[in-house]
């Protein structure tokens, strides 16, 4: 099975190429992110870098397509969810794309990534049905599968948005969340579905990272980040579940622990600090949670006196380490010890998270501006 292993290296080599010329295209088309505010960077660079994961996606899974006839029977069996998968995901590569160079609402922005939810839910058959409980077995949801499944794609979608903050943050952390969900689905038995698409997704990352690390010649932008946790938000489930049922979603919160961590604990200390500091019990203290500030995890550490490369290899150590806490869960393939493992992972976050002081409540520097 060496065909997954060949479709990621040209896929690495295909966001080579075509990266400098998307830099180009965005210096003319003027998709630039300017520095101020609560960005980090100094000059003003090109946005634009989903276009050259998106255009090697399309371009190597066309060629994988036409060349392996085994993948072309994975497609006639799995047809809804192919098309649901390309249908979702362009429809969230559009949204950033128009984002990164018009500028979107938050309320559109969630719109259209609710739609795309919807897609891969109602057609491709996306859904987490049941819950693993420790010590008690599997709970099936009912109904209730239809607003988890929804909130946790638009939940990891936003959540790599939001950490692509430093040079390479984003780009590696998904890459070793691609690497770890594409070993988990080997594992698993997955052979095509799952295995070639995150294959793929990982090549394009690490070529891209020659690019996007410090200082980066470009961004991933909105039109990246947005599709890249699309993408991992629906294969971690699809590719988790079949081997790890009871587990429901404690692999796949490990595969993309960082993101999901991250923004959890921030929508967390702003609530908090309305209700305990400010002592607000107003409905405006809900909408406190996605108003952004600069203390998550990657401000913190730059804070405490951290690199951006440091920084960086921090949180790369750590989506890493979960990483293989996912792979280990899986090959033990024990509820109680995947649920201790995810219970380690968070925190572990915490820690590193909480070493420079206690920032719960009273840090945080609001700010209306968008992400750095």
């Amino acid at each position: 099975m060496i065909e997954p292993f060949v479709a990621l290296l040209i896929a690495a080599i295909g966001t080579l190429v075509l990266t400098p010329p998307v830099i180009r295209l965005a210096e003319r088309c003027g998709a630039m992110d300017e520095p101020g505010g609560r960005k980090l960077h100094d000059c003003p660079t090109p946005r634009l870098g989903g276009v050259a994961i998106g255009a090697t996606l399309v371009l190597v899974g066309l060629a994988a397509f036409g060349l392996v006839p085994s993948l072309r029977a994975s497609f006639d069996q799995n047809l809804r969810f192919w098309v649901s998968l390309a249908l979702g995901t362009a429809l969230v590569f559009l949204l950033g794309f128009y984002d990164d160079i018009w500028h979107a609402g938050v309320g559109v922005k969630f719109a259209v990534q609710f739609v795309a939810a919807g897609i891969v839910m109602a057609y491709g058959g996306v859904r987490i049905e049941q819950l693993g409980v420790p010590f008690d077995g599997v709970v099936s949801l009912g109904w209730l599968w239809l607003p988890l499944t929804a909130l946790w794609i638009v939940g990891v979608t936003n959540a790599f948005n939001l950490i692509d903050g430093l040079d390479g943050l984003a780009g590696g952390v998904a890459f070793i969340s691609s690497m770890t969900l594409f070993t988990v689905a080997l594992l698993g038995g997955e052979r095509y579905r799952i295995v070639l698409v995150t294959g793929v997704l990982a090549g394009a990352l690490l070529g891209f990272l020659r690019y996007n690390r410090h200082p980066a010649r470009i961004f991933l932008g909105d039109c990246g980040s947005m599709m890249i946790g699309f993408l991992l938000a629906v294969l971690s489930v699809v590719g988790s579940v079949k081997k790890t049922t009871a587990l429901a979603l404690l692999i796949p919160i490990l595969i993309v622990g960082v993101p999901v961590f991250d923004t959890l604990y921030a929508m967390a200390r702003r609530l908090l600090r309305k209700l305990l500091v400010e002592k607000d019990y107003s409905p405006a203290a809900l909408r406190a949670m996605f108003k952004a500030d600069r203390a998550h995890i990657h401000h913190v550490l730059l804070e405490m006196g951290y690199t951006y490369r440091k920084t960086v290899f921090v949180l790369y150590a750590m989506s890493a380490i979960l990483g293989l806490f996912a792979i280990t869960a899986v090959i033990v393939d024990n509820d109680r010890v995947s649920f201790g493992l995810m219970l380690v992972g968070i925190m572990g976050f915490i820690l590193v998270r909480q070493f420079g002081g206690i920032r719960l409540l009273h840090n945080g520097r609001d700010s209306s501006g968008p992400k750095p």
